[in-house]
């Protein structure tokens, strides 16, 4: 499955995680404002970081029922500055159905780099992954990370009041959906 990785756009490369991202990806993990509305903890441990890379970098990609989490990479300074992660069947949906979950470093965000990168990896697991619909949740005090979704084409679904308990205190959240064959029209166009 690696076959179609690394995936380029015009600022961006996503790929797999190495070993040595575990600084940077710790960075952008352990900072309060990009860790606000989401489920890891915080302070974000840089053993954990280090774990994560390791069992990325030797993991096979996209394994049915688990996470698989790509790095974003800044092409033109050769720094990592996000990560997204893809569930691959995690849902109580099974097998087709996709969860998308993404952080971008303090720097890299409002420039639109996530939009970026949903519009080239989401085509590109469709056929692999037998992809029928991706899904996503966002905390409802995130409504930047709603908007990137539906510039990705996501559709916004359920408000659920106090669905999780994060960081000391309930969190409502959004469900997001996008009908993979909407995107798989889209690319032949």
């Amino acid at each position: 499955m690696k076959e179609f990785l690394p995936i380029s756009t015009d600022r961006l490369i996503i790929r797999s995680f190495r070993l040595e991202d575990a600084a940077a990806f710790h960075g952008w993990r352990n900072d309060a404002d990009v860790a606000r509305y989401t489920l890891w903890e915080f302070p974000y441990p840089m053993a954990e970081a280090e774990k994560i890379s390791a069992e990325m970098a030797s993991k096979p990609p996209f394994p049915e029922g688990e996470w698989y989490q790509l790095i974003i990479e800044d092409r033109a300074s050769g720094n990592a500055v996000g990560d997204i992660g893809i569930g691959n069947g995690v849902t109580p949906e099974g097998a087709g159905v996709v969860s998308v979950g993404y952080s971008l470093s303090r720097v890299a965000q409002g420039k639109g780099y996530m939009t970026e990168v949903l519009a080239a990896l989401l085509p590109t697991l469709i056929v692999p992954l037998k992809v029928t619909k991706f899904i996503a949740e966002i905390d409802v005090r995130n409504p930047a990370s709603g908007r990137v979704l539906e510039k990705a084409g996501f559709v916004r679904g359920q408000l659920h009041e106090k669905r999780s308990f994060v960081k000391g205190e309930w969190c409502d959240e959004i469900d997001f959906t996008l009908d993979a064959t909407s995107l798989a029209t889209d690319s032949k166009e």
